[in-house]
């Protein structure tokens, strides 16, 4: 199995101000995507309700690095009543300046999550409202999210 990299993530609800925060810690061992001039990665996070798209955020690109630190937070306003049908879809790409930035890996956390793992970090943090919930993940191809999950199938 090709090793795609690990994502290092963080995520805690408020449901008094009904938001959904994320924070993008770091990844690492990202799969080299340009071997010419090396990977320069950056995260795109993005909030699915059902299987529409709602938004999308992303982090600064790390120049040069397959071992990226982010330490960038962001915030979704999600009612606690939609909880239960929202899908968060993290893409990894390694920016490139010649063509389309290169996918790296992904995965998915809610509704559609692409596996156990992204399962339980969901669950654990619904159960632990308002702290903090932080985890690795295994990134995994676009094939295998697009099986598995529907969410994968909504964004670009």
């Amino acid at each position: 199995l090709l090793e795609l990299g690990e994502l290092l993530i963080s995520l805690n609800y408020l449901p008094s101000a009904g938001r959904l925060n994320v924070d993008i810690i770091r990844a690492k061992q990202l799969l080299q995507t340009d071997m010419s001039q090396g990977s320069d990665p950056f995260v795109k996070v993005q909030l699915v309700h059902g299987l529409k798209l709602v938004k999308t955020k992303k982090t600064s690109c790390m120049k040069g690095t397959i071992d990226p630190f982010y330490n960038e937070s962001f915030s979704f306003k999600v009612p606690s009543e939609e909880l239960e049908d929202i899908s968060l879809v993290y893409t990894v790409y390694g920016h490139n300046m010649k063509s389309s930035n290169d996918f790296v890996g992904r995965i998915v956390i809610g509704q559609y999550s692409t596996g156990a793992p992204e399962s339980n970090h969901w669950r654990r943090m619904l159960s632990l409202h308002r702290t903090s919930s932080e985890q690795w993940h295994s990134l995994r191809s676009r094939a295998e999210c697009d099986r598995v999950s529907p969410a994968s199938l909504e964004v670009t």
